[in-house]
């Protein structure tokens, strides 16, 4: 297009031809930049938010947990095609919104204060406020985990927008590790929209552009009210349960993502792979039907499970997953999250696809075993033993074939057993939670949890011996039937009770499955039978 404008305009000979050579190169400036421009930045919509704004092209949406309350809107740079090449921090974009609520009225109830959470402080850190409702984004950036450690810089004040006023800042970090951040602020009294961005600082100069140019081209409007017209009739003659929550999870799909529905599943996906998906959703409903048979709910289990399939390890981290694990069950926001390891892992140049179903067996057990006994979760050696154990399902086309060794645990726990490091049953069956994960021997912990759910289950020796057959499910019935007597008619909202009687019920399970059982003697059938088991086949 230039090359020909150049030609139109410069004329073969004259005294004009240096002026008419000036204004080309002028407009070809106007035309190059304007044609960069078009190449950095798309529109964006979202009129269920009143925003309409400039994408940067190098940035992509990553999802936000259901029970995200203010992030609306999340961005992180792309990954880069190189995979040699990698940030510090990947650079992040995230918009969160503030809306003023009504003051409360004072509370009139009692009742002890649960106590802190696991690994953290009872006492708040210096300019936390944990008494005031979050109005202002800088009581958001407070009182979020996430920005623990930062301070806002001093506010300055920008030019104001169709009634909303504006404010920018810079975040410091109380700790050092490069992280840098920046933040636009639109606030009309009613309603604040930030734009927050994080990255390492090395990076700043060239990412607060592209934030700036994001931040400032927004427009503000009056959120739309989304329609589920559509979404009812579509589910008006499939006859599935819980419509409301699946109409829920598809209207806050982010772009890009679709979702499948099964009977007791709504799977949500990013993954192109819509074979894995499918496998996913058939290996999900024969896997519940096992569990519906070794462990009957306590009632009917009406809810419907949420599966989210992110499409890499990156997606999965930035949804929440931590560094050294496959997947997760988020009990806060009913959602198990996992990644397609199908096609981004190698292993001997090989696809990994056995992680994805590794992850998916053991973390669906986990979010079937909360619904079914009344959403308390058991003994870790019970809970994550019998989450390994459906991990070594083996399905195809629908049906379980058999359940075998767990690839991850079977020579751990056969060299544990052999160098005689491993824990003390009496020990390892009361342990809560926190001992169960201590750093040092959370990989024992789950190894030998596995091993004493494989071996109660599959051991000739164990069946053939009542006392020992019947611990499994004295276990599970006697957790569920106390821990619904302890809780019946107590608040839902009372943590501190609802975890005493979680904790008296779980031991009182315990007591009750071990009653005639000579630990002594059962550990030692359990080395002879662990032991015996091949080890994993290698690739």
């Amino acid at each position: 297009m230039l090359a020909a404008l150049h030609r139109l305009l410069l004329p073969s000979a004259g005294p004009r031809r240096r002026i008419v050579a000036c204004v080309f190169c002028a407009l070809a400036a106007v035309l190059l930049a304007l044609g960069a421009q078009a190449q950095g930045y798309a529109k964006e919509k979202r009129p269920e938010l009143g925003l309409v704004f400039e994408r940067a092209k190098t940035y992509e949406e990553i999802p936000i947990p259901p029970t995200e309350e203010h992030i609306v809107l999340s961005f992180a740079e792309k990954p880069p095609a190189d995979p040699k090449i990698k940030r510090a921090i990947r650079p992040l974009l995230q918009f969160v919104l503030v809306e003023k609520a009504p003051p409360r009225k004072a509370s009139s109830g009692g009742g002890a204060p649960a106590g802190p959470a696991e690994g953290g402080s009872a006492q708040p850190e210096e300019g936390e406020d944990n008494g005031s409702p979050i109005d202002s984004i800088e009581r958001w950036v407070v009182k979020n985990p996430d920005w623990r450690g930062w301070t806002l810089g001093q506010p300055i004040e920008g030019k104001e927008r169709a009634g909303y006023k504006v404010r920018e800042y810079s975040l410091f970090k109380k700790t050092p590790g490069g992280a840098t951040a920046w933040m636009l602020v639109y606030d009309n009294g009613k309603r604040s929209l930030s734009i927050l961005g994080k990255c390492h600082e090395a990076d700043l100069k060239e990412q607060a552009k592209i934030w700036r140019n994001m931040a400032e081209s927004v427009d503000i409007s009056e959120p739309e009210e989304k329609s589920a017209e559509k979404l009812k009739t579509f589910y008006a003659r499939k006859g599935l349960k819980a419509v409301d929550f699946r109409i829920k999870v598809r209207m806050d799909l982010v772009r890009g993502w679709k979702a499948e529905d099964t009977e007791n599943f709504i799977v949500i996906y990013d993954t192109p792979d819509k074979k894995l998906v499918d496998k996913i959703c058939r290996d999900l409903e024969t896997l519940r039907k096992e569990y519906v048979k070794l462990f009957p709910p306590s009632n009917p289990v009406e809810t419907v499970s949420a599966v989210r399939v992110c499409k890499s390890k990156q997606e999965y981290h930035s949804y929440g997953g931590r560094e050294n694990t496959a997947g997760y069950w988020n009990a806060a926001d009913e959602e198990l999250v996992l990644y397609d390891a199908v096609n981004v892992e190698q292993k001997g140049g090989q696809k990994a696809d056995v992680d994805t179903f590794i992850a998916l067996y053991h973390e669906a057990f986990h979010q079937y075993i909360y619904y079914s006994t009344g959403e308390l979760p058991p003994h870790s050696w019970f809970d994550e033993g019998h989450g390994d154990y459906f991990s070594g399902a083996q399905i195809k086309d629908g049906k379980l074939k058999q359940i075998g060794v767990m690839p991850w645990r079977i020579d751990l726990i056969k060299e544990t057993i052999a160098l005689e490091r491993d824990i003390d049953w009496e020990k390892i069956l009361r342990f809560e939670q926190p001992a169960y994960y201590e750093r040092d021997i959370v990989h024992i912990c789950y190894a030998q949890g596995w091993s004493m759910v494989y071996f109660l289950r599959k051991s000739e020796v164990v069946a053939k011996r009542p006392e020992w057959a019947k611990i499994l499910p004295t276990y599970f019935d006697t957790l569920k039937a106390n821990y619904q007597a302890k809780t019946a008619g107590m608040d839902a909202e009372d943590r501190g009770a609802r975890g005493k009687a979680g904790y008296e019920a779980r031991n009182e399970a315990l007591e009750a499955a071990f009653k005639d059982v000579d630990l002594a003697e059962i550990t030692k059938a359990w080395e002879g039978f662990i032991l015996g088991l091949p080890g994993r086949e290698k690739d």
